[in-house]
């Protein structure tokens, strides 16, 4: 039921997006792939001994903070909603 929503959810965010060149549906999937790689190559430093504190400190917690990652994913899926078309 929770992907059932999710995939409802996202539908209607791609239906707010205006057909244009760019700044489309299309690009924010781009957007949002390419957020996702980024952000799953943030890593900790090579440490012998590392405790889950050390990451969360050398990666301002992105890496262990799922609500951070959310939004950041949220973001660029949002990022050209209702976008004209015309640059900036």
């Amino acid at each position: 039921e929770v992907m059932d929503q999710l995939r409802s959810y996202v539908q209607t965010i791609a239906s707010l997006y205006n057909d244009n060149p760019f700044h489309s549906f299309d690009h924010a999937n781009h957007v949002v792939m390419s957020v996702n790689k980024l952000l799953s190559r943030i890593t900790a430093p090579d440490l012998d001994e590392c405790t889950a504190k050390d990451i969360h400190d050398h990666t301002f917690g992105i890496t262990s903070d799922p609500l951070t990652w959310f939004a950041c994913i949220y973001s660029a899926l949002i990022h050209d909603v209702d976008h004209s078309g015309v640059p900036n």
